[in-house]
């Protein structure tokens, strides 16, 4: 562990002030890339140990030799190159997922069959859920979702699962000082990627970032000690000490020998620039316009997805760890197999278009919209625990809605899969008494 040195009127105030605050362009603060060697507040910058942005060379080989081994599995963790998948995972809350999401739908929108075919993206992250949710020992029903509710559905086991991605952040360390707050994040990230581990036993690889600039985030925003800055900021070194134990040698991060205990690390892109001043390393800034207008200010617009998810297809096309796998090589020829829906038969998952559910929190009767998808569907309510609750076929019909009416479940987070040839959705909802 590193070392720690009048009502209406307020609803009024959060009404006007919640929202992006685009006169804040910076913070003063470095881009940890940027300070390098030197120091702030006592501690070393630079993304990994040194003080430099490139990994050891020995921490750097062994990243290659894990990327080259990666193979297709089949659904019980064996290599299978005719039918086999790789499963890349994205884990976070809904800024990772949605940045995760454009990345995918960019790679699927390939033409010129510039990457690896063998590649199948499962988005496993979780709206409005820090790290809290994902690394206390005593808390299931995140890994319980992210196995039974997302990955089985799409056709994928825990076993297939090599390489992944995650963002993520930590709703329960909010004293936003250096390095307190950085100190927090840190360790529940370390309990995290071990978790990670034990949920899944053949990832390999896992890349992390931090948050983009949270200059922007409104002052009365409900996530501004989370995702605002200096919180943002502080993340990017809550990944750098996480990344720095593993090369060091901490045996709760080991990677390599029998049983490892955690997957190897790396930097993905590092997305911190102190809003609109430029970054040293390569000139990147953070405009308001790159944050949803609307919004608090830490959610991407387009335009600051674009970045984000450029940054991120770059770093997987160059990095000596991920180009053998990222990259259409001319090796992977086969891996023909689709993704599979609830009832075992092949269906092409499509980016789900105009699909609501409402209300939410409800008393067990709810109506589901299923937008563009129509035809010979199943939807199936299950429980945090993978329980399923509810489960009918229907031949959706264009523009048909669908009342369900669950059986006596108790007070509880459900999740609903919509699932057929048409495509896919997933969504979560509230059930109160």
């Amino acid at each position: 562990m590193k070392s720690v040195f009048a009502f209406s009127f307020v609803f009024l105030t959060l009404v006007t002030y919640s929202q992006r605050d685009c006169s804040n362009t910076s913070t003063g603060l470095p881009p940890i890339n940027d300070l390098g060697p030197d120091t702030y507040m006592g501690y070393q910058g630079g993304l990994y140990p040194g003080g430099t942005n490139n990994p050891p060379v020995t921490h750097k080989n062994h990243g290659y030799l894990l990327g080259k081994s990666i193979r297709p599995l089949d659904t019980l963790g064996n290599v299978d190159m005719e039918n086999g998948a790789i499963v890349f995972a994205g884990f976070g809350a809904s800024t990772a997922g949605n940045t995760f999401t454009q990345f995918k739908k960019q790679i699927k929108a390939d033409t010129l069959n510039k990457y690896n075919k063998c590649l199948k993206f499962i988005n496993m992250t979780f709206g409005g859920k820090g790290l809290e949710t994902m690394e206390d020992t005593s808390v299931n029903w995140t890994w319980n979702a992210i196995r039974y509710v997302i990955l089985e559905p799409e056709g994928f086991t825990h076993e297939q699962v090599q390489i992944a991605w995650i963002k993520s952040g930590s709703k329960t360390d909010t004293i936003v000082e250096f390095p307190l707050q950085a100190n927090g994040i840190y360790e529940k990230y370390k309990s995290t990627v071990i978790r990670l581990k034990d949920s899944f036993p053949n990832l390999k690889l896992l890349y992390i970032s931090s948050h983009a600039y949270g200059g922007y985030t409104g002052e009365f925003s409900d996530n501004v000690d989370i995702a605002g800055d200096p919180a943002a900021w502080h993340g990017g070194w809550s990944v750098k000490w996480l990344i720095e134990d593993q090369i060091e040698g901490d045996p709760a991060v080991r990677y390599g020998g029998p049983s490892p205990e955690a997957p190897w690390m790396a930097w993905g892109p590092y997305y911190w620039a102190d809003g609109l001043t430029p970054r040293e390393s390569d000139g990147l800034i953070w405009e308001c316009d790159d944050f949803k207008d609307g919004d608090t200010g830490f959610h991407l617009s387009g335009q600051g997805l674009q970045k984000e998810v450029d940054m991120l297809i770059d770093f997987f096309w160059n990095d000596v760890s991920s180009k053998t796998w990222f990259r259409n090589s001319g090796k992977w020829t086969a891996c023909n197999s689709s993704s599979r829906n609830a009832a075992g038969e092949p269906y092409n998952i499509q980016q789900p278009d105009g699909q609501e559910l409402y209300p939410s929190p409800n008393h067990g009767v709810f109506t589901y919209e299923p937008g563009n998808l129509k035809g010979a569907m199943t939807i199936s309510v299950s429980n945090l625990n993978g329980v399923v609750v509810f489960s009918r076929n229907y031949d959706i019909q264009d523009g048909q809605v669908v009342t369900i009416t669950l059986p006596d479940v108790p007070t509880g987070m459900y999740i609903l899969n919509a699932s057929g040839h048409s495509g896919y959705d997933r969504r979560m909802f509230t059930v109160t008494q």
